[in-house]
């Protein structure tokens, strides 16, 4: 009993030590609308994120995103753990026979497939303004490119 207990334990840890926040940033060259603010949208996914179940974001934007970041947010884990709770409730009915390693065995692969099978991640954007005339015009050759087109520098390391 001990033993089963230890093995629980090591692998709820395992488990919170490989989640993450992971944070996608995509930064154009394309100058944000003047009342820029920004957009939020969810955005569902299946098989570990690689087929997407929701439209891409950004649809309205009519000139394209300035600026876009996908993350897993506060309510994207709360998310994850409902579907996880859910999978090992299901699993666990599932299973109601056999012996409890079983029934152990059949919970714990339900409640990871679930959320393996149905995701969402966080995406907040801004919309790209309408090209000036300054944007379309040729740039001479060997002119460096407008401040506009530059994206931001990165975020400077704080310093010890």
């Amino acid at each position: 009993m001990a033993k089963t207990r230890w093995s629980i334990l090591i692998a709820v840890a395992a488990l919170a030590s490989q989640t993450a926040c992971f944070t996608t940033r995509i930064v154009t060259d394309k100058r944000p609308e003047t009342r820029a603010f920004e957009h939020e949208d969810r955005q569902w996914f299946t098989i570990g994120g690689l087929v997407p179940l929701s439209g891409p974001a950004g649809r309205e934007c009519e000139h394209g995103l300035s600026y876009a970041e996908s993350k897993m947010g506060g309510i994207d884990i709360l998310i994850n753990i409902g579907l996880s709770v859910a999978g090992t409730l299901v699993g666990a009915s599932a299973c109601t026979s056999g012996t409890e390693a079983e029934r152990f065995s059949c919970a714990t692969s339900a409640g990871t497939l679930v959320p393996f099978l149905l995701g969402s991640r966080t995406v907040t954007y801004t919309c790209a303004a309408a090209p000036s005339a300054r944007d379309l015009a040729p740039a001479a050759p060997g002119a460096p490119p407008p401040p506009s087109a530059l994206p931001p520098p990165p975020p400077s390391a704080p310093t010890p």
